[in-house]
C-alpha cells in the first residue's frame, strides 16, 4: 500500500503550492500530505475492492479524498476540520491529474490485497 505515499511523495511539490494557495503552510503542509496519503491507504483498506475499483477507474478517482475521516485527520494534524477540508479541495485537482495517470498501476495493487492475509508468505487463492 505504499504506493499512495510514494505518489504524494513523487508529487509532493505540487501538492504543497496546492496546500500553501489554500493557507496550510511550513511544517503543517509538511504533515498534511503524509496524514492524507495514510487516510486514503486506510480508507482504501477498509473499503470493498469492488467499490475501490469502481472509484479509481471512474471519470474521477479523486473521490477516494472524500472517504476519508476528516476528524481523524484533524486531531492528529491538530487543526479544525474546515482546514483539513479546505486543504483536501486543495490537492484534489492534482490528486484526480495522478490517479488518473496512474489508475491502472493502483488498480493492480490495490486488487492484489484482495489476495494477502495477515501472513504475507500465504495468499488467500491458497485457501480455496
Amino acid at each position: 500500500m505504499d504506493f499512495i505515499k510514494n505518489y504524494f511523495d513523487e508529487y509532493s511539490s505540487v501538492l504543497t503550492r496546492k496546500l500553501e494557495d489554500a493557507g496550510i503552510t511550513g511544517d503543517l503542509a509538511s504533515q498534511f500530505l503524509p496524514e492524507t496519503a495514510s487516510a486514503i491507504q486506510y480508507s482504501i483498506k477498509n473499503t470493498s475492492l469492488e467499490k475501490t475499483i469502481k472509484i479509481l477507474l471512474s471519470d474521477n478517482p479523486s473521490q477516494l479524498l472524500q472517504s476519508v475521516n476528516v476528524h481523524e485527520m484533524a486531531k492528529n494534524l491538530g487543526i479544525n476540520t474546515e482546514q483539513v477540508s479546505s486543504g483536501l479541495d486543495a490537492i484534489a485537482p492534482v490528486v484526480l491529474q495522478v490517479f488518473s495517470l496512474k489508475r491502472h498501476e493502483i488498480v493492480a495493487a490495490t486488487a492484489s490485497l484482495a489476495w494477502k492475509t495477515t501472513d504475507e508468505s500465504i495468499d488467500s487463492a491458497g485457501n480455496f
